[in-house]
């Protein structure tokens, strides 16, 4: 029990203690009066021998209705009870024993009966009293509180009554669209002469439903309102509306909806090209597995290398989605370690040789290059995606250029292609997700992801990629990497 209770209960007890106390004088007043003739005579007084002493007890009974009515006053309905029961303690005596008058006791049972009664009945009007001015004040402290928490919200909130005038609104609502208390709702929001028809529902929620819409700013953010009934102070029914700005989630929903369109087509694109291969290559084995048809030599050659060709189109595409997915998830971090570039590019190419045996491949390098800072594997995949590209996206015969030269803290690497180029309104969309080019290529398959996944690797290594193109003059893909820890930059002077 904190202090503040401890005071509350030791006033309660103040309380209760004098207003006993009173009581209890009261009816020690009302008990003196009542038997104040048997006193007399008893003592033998003459003095207070008054007759108003010996008159019909109906009327010394009657001055116990004010403790009975200041119990029940501050004590309710049990207060009443206790001193009904005690004034019927009182009686008992005289009427039993004292009185000369007929029928004593059955005129102070009903004089009993009735001032319990009316004790009761006040006991109940005073709860009463005492509820509806406690509900009173707990009204009036909810809606302080309801103000101040409203006045304290981020969201915008108004109060309108039904003649459209704005009662309140918090700082939220000001900072939004300015001081308005006391303006018309539609001059104020949509700077029009007269209540908006499409978009206004006071009338509605005036008549007890709640209404959510979404309200577009003349500056362009869109606003979530939520309207529900409001009594006022005065007793009218307003209209109480919030207001969130949704601008920022509407952006994040037309993003939703696009990647939803993508992870539809992604699905499209990748059932697509899973059952071309697999189709491919069951009906080269099921071919193969006939024993009534023989091939040569050269045709059972060309069918396995066709064969192979549609598993590394299949492994290709898995590889793809595998490392985009662990890119996303962020579980696949670059092991860096010193390694030489040309060692990389090297392998890289020997592999793209075997496989586009009808390119030109060439590997030119400016001056001695350091080592650089990155993960093999991962930088060397980079090379395979950029390679395949350019083999793709140029005719049969054309060469294809790597170069690599020094810059200032790390190595550039370009492969260079002598296709059809890219088209200028595609440079910025090449390194995105699921993008593919409309342009017709010597492979069709694929699902955009290559490209992404230079981009990712090679921003987790702290370089940059990017492409140069020229219609009908071939493309560049570049990327730096920085070099290796404690490695002296050589080669500074190329730029």
């Amino acid at each position: 029990m904190n202090k503040k209770e401890r005071h509350d209960n030791a006033q309660v007890r103040i309380f209760r203690t004098r207003h006993i106390y009173i009581l209890l004088s009261l009816f020690a007043v009302c008990t003196v009066i009542y038997y104040m003739g048997e006193l007399v005579d008893f003592a033998g007084w003459i003095a207070p021998h008054w007759p108003l002493f010996y008159t019909v007890h109906d009327l010394h009974r009657a001055l116990f209705l004010a403790p009975i009515i200041y119990a029940s006053y501050f004590f309710r309905i049990k207060g009443a009870l206790s001193a009904t029961a005690t004034a019927f303690v009182v009686f008992l005596p005289r009427a039993l024993l004292l009185s000369p008058f007929p029928d004593a006791v059955l005129r102070m049972a009903i004089f009993t009966l009735a001032a319990g009664v009316i004790g009761v009945l006040v006991g109940i009007i005073s709860n009463q009293i005492e509820l509806r001015v406690r509900l009173e004040d707990h009204v009036r402290d909810e809606k302080n509180r309801l103000l101040s928490i409203l006045e304290k919200m981020s969201d915008a909130v108004m109060i309108v009554g039904p003649d459209y005038r704005i009662r309140f609104m918090n700082a939220s609502m000001a900072q939004l669209f300015g001081q308005g208390v006391g303006a018309c709702c539609y001059n104020y929001l949509l700077d029009t002469s007269e209540p908006c028809k499409q978009i206004c529902k006071l009338s509605t929620v005036i008549g007890g439903a709640a209404e959510r819409w979404e309200y577009n700013c003349r500056d362009g953010r869109t606003m979530e309102a939520v309207a529900t009934p409001y009594i006022d102070t005065s007793g009218e029914v307003c209209q109480l509306t919030t207001l969130r700005d949704i601008t920022q989630r509407k952006g994040f929903e037309r993003e939703l909806i696009r990647a939803s369109e993508l992870k539809s087509e992604l699905l499209s694109n990748v059932s697509h090209e899973l059952k071309s291969p697999l189709t491919s290559i069951k009906g080269i084995v099921s071919s193969l597995a006939h024993k009534d048809i023989e091939f040569d030599a050269d045709t059972r050659e060309m069918l396995l290398s066709s064969v192979m060709e549609e598993t590394d189109r299949l492994t290709s595409l898995v590889t793809n989605l595998l490392d985009m997915s662990k890119l996303e998830a962020g579980v696949w971090k670059p092991e860096k370690e010193p390694c030489d570039i040309l060692d990389i590019i090297n392998e890289a190419i020997e592999r793209q040789k075997w496989i586009h045996q009808k390119h030109l491949f060439k590997v030119i390098s400016k001056g001695k290059l350091p080592e650089i800072n990155a993960d093999y594997s991962q930088i060397r995949q980079v090379l395979i995606n950029l390679l395949e590209n350019a083999a793709a996206y140029s005719p049969q015969g054309t060469r294809i250029l790597v170069r690599t030269e020094c810059t200032d803290g790390g190595v550039r690497v370009s492969v260079s292609d002598e296709g059809t180029g890219i088209p200028r309104q595609d440079l910025a969309k090449i390194f995105d997700k699921f993008y593919r080019s409309a342009q017709k290529t010597q492979r069709t398959w694929g699902v955009g992801l290559g490209l992404s996944i230079c981009q990712a690797i090679v921003n987790s290594h702290g370089g940059r990629i990017w492409a140069e193109s020229s219609s009908r003059r071939g493309s560049t893909f570049c990327f730096n990497l920085p070099v290796a820890p404690g490695v002296p930059e050589i080669g500074k002077q190329s730029k």
